[in-house]
């Protein structure tokens, strides 16, 4: 477990708490305990020149959210100004925490963060390596998807192997925590135990061999060549899982794949693979085995899943569906629940430097709050000894990822009105 510090300021109160004990979906045993109280302000809301400045390092060159084209039979309405927020660069995963807050995950590393809606840095962050039970060689989870219900956050990993096609065992992970907000405090909590082998029993059933998930996902294959490797990557051939989200009544999660994309036999068409998880409570808190209902597919025109989450104001699902690929084509979908209903296009959002990667409702209002994964923009350094060994751009840009000082990293956010 990783220590952390004590920090006081004057308005939030953090509580984290870890369980003595814990059991999971595997057999693995762990034993971790702390309870450390934080104090963090809450920070005044960032002004127009403050969002600015946060901003300003990331080159010129780079479009902003408002070269989304706009394609739907109702226009929907985005807020011209784009939020930054700084501490992070992936954002990849993301949910409510009331209606000025919200906790967020970067697939580059394992730190939960919460920032208030207004921009700037995080006013909390906790690493969870330690309750995830990382391995030092290749420490990174690649949390992708995240969905709450009631108090509980459920968050998933991608499950997918690394970009050359290689297995990753800290990746394969189904995890959760507890949250509580009253006032200006929050507290977290881990829940039960990570859940290692979500999907070796989800590539057991009938229906995914029929839709050859197994073919993607690389298990039991022996003695693969390069190439063959290669192809297993996640935005090649490869299995990856990028969304998460809570059934309307909260007893089903539903988990999307943003690859592959199976063939419908009913249509000959590519369609976006959605499964149902019908016990996630009893997987993470007594080690169940996943019980999963029949898989959905749905009809994006060849792209995958990104993100997607039920919102209780609009009493509809929204769907962020994206290519598998890394094409900047994006697409924003609204669902009614209907198993046998495809998602309605509600705007396309290609061709932007803005990579909508975390979709987060709240419940109170009618504005959906996108997180775009900026790990990729150029940012302008001094020199190279500001970007990881070997990461500068020829042009002496460095990938905002591969910054040396986390407090230049940044994400941004738009909110857009369906």
């Amino acid at each position: 477990m990783n220590k952390l510090a004590f920090v006081k300021h004057s308005s939030l109160i953090v509580i984290l708490i870890i369980p003595l004990f814990v059991v999971g979906c595997d057999d693995r045993k762990v034993t971790e305990s702390a309870e450390l109280e934080f104090l963090a302000a809450r920070g005044a809301p960032a002004g127009r020149e403050q969002a600015r400045s946060n901003s300003a390092d990331i080159v010129k060159s780079s479009p902003g959210a408002d070269g989304f084209a706009s394609q739907s039979s109702g226009e929907p309405q985005h807020e011209p100004k784009i939020r930054v927020y700084r501490g992070a660069s992936d954002a990849s995963a993301g949910v409510a925490l009331g209606e000025d807050m919200f906790a967020m995950a970067d697939d580059e590393n394992n730190v939960l963060r919460v920032y208030k809606i207004t921009g700037g840095p995080p006013v909390y962050s906790y690493d969870m390596s330690g309750f995830l039970n990382i391995e030092a060689d290749h420490p990174e989870a690649d949390i992708e998807g995240a969905t709450k219900i009631g108090r509980r956050v459920y968050w998933i990993t991608s499950h997918g192997r690394n970009k050359n096609g290689k297995v990753r065992p800290n990746r394969y992970r189904f995890f959760a925590t507890d949250v509580d907000v009253e006032g200006d405090k929050v507290r977290i909590q881990p829940v039960g135990k990570p859940c290692t082998t979500l999907l070796r029993t989800l590539l057991r059933l009938k229906a995914m061999r029929d839709l050859e998930l197994h073919k993607a996902a690389g298990f039991g294959s022996t003695k693969l060549s390069k190439k063959d490797l290669k192809k297993l990557a996640p935005k090649e051939e490869g299995l990856n899982i990028e969304g998460l989200c809570a059934s309307a009544d909260g007893r089903t999660i539903y988990i999307g794949f943003r690859n592959p994309r199976p063939v419908d036999k009913s249509t000959r068409r590519v369609g976006a693979l959605v499964v149902p998880l019908n016990n996630p409570a009893n997987v993470i808190e007594r080690g169940d085995t996943p019980i999963f209902g029949e898989p959905i597919l749905w009809d994006f025109g060849g792209l995958g899943i990104r993100s997607m989450e039920y919102s209780v104001f609009h009493k509809a699902y929204f769907v962020v569906a994206g290519s598998f690929d890394g094409t900047p084509e994006f697409a924003l979908h609204r669902w009614s629940g209907e198993k046998d209903a495809q998602p309605e296009l509600v705007q396309q959002m290609s061709h932007s430097s803005f990579g909508p990667e975390a979709l987060i409702p709240f419940e109170d209002s009618g504005m959906l709050l996108l997180l775009s994964d900026d790990g990729t923009l150029p940012v302008s350094v001094a020199n190279a000894s500001q970007c990881v060994e070997g990461e500068l751009n020829d042009d002496g840009t460095c990938p905002n990822k591969f910054l040396l000082d986390p407090g230049r990293k940044t994400f941004r956010a738009i909110r857009l009105k369906p």
